[in-house]
This record gives C-alpha cells, structure tokens and sequence, in this order.
C-alpha cells in the first residue's frame, strides 16, 4: 500500500487518491478487498476530491514546488 502524505510516522494510513487512481492494479488491495478488510468503495473517487494526479512524479513534482514557495 502507498502512505498518505498526511499520516504520522508509525501511524500511516493509506492514500486515498493513490487507491482510487491505482489501487486496484496492486496485489495488496486485491487481497484486502477479498478478504473483506478493505471496502471496494474505497477505490472511488469522492464527489468534492481535487482533481488528482496522473502520476507519483506529477506529485511529487507538486509537493516540491509548494516546498520551494513555502
């Protein structure tokens, strides 16, 4: 699973925006959901998201320029 930029070191949780745009491509969550610990609404994007990005580099580039500015 992929961390959410918003969790605390030990206390991480999973991304929302990485399971709605990939989630469902990786072996874990497959297995989540199969084993009924993870809810296939889960891989739903919500209705008030920001828009998300295309890829892992798209955010990283974001999360570097708001750090540059900050």
């Amino acid at each position: 699973m992929f961390a959410c930029h918003q969790s605390k070191p030990g206390e991480e949780f999973a991304c929302a925006g990485w399971l709605a745009t990939v989630g469902h491509r990786h072996p874990s969550v497959r297995l989540a959901m199969a084993s009924k610990r993870l809810d296939p609404s889960a891989l739903e994007r919500g209705a008030d998201w920001p828009e998300l990005h295309e890829s892992y580099q798209a955010v990283l580039d974001k999360l570097r320029a708001t750090c540059a500015r900050g």
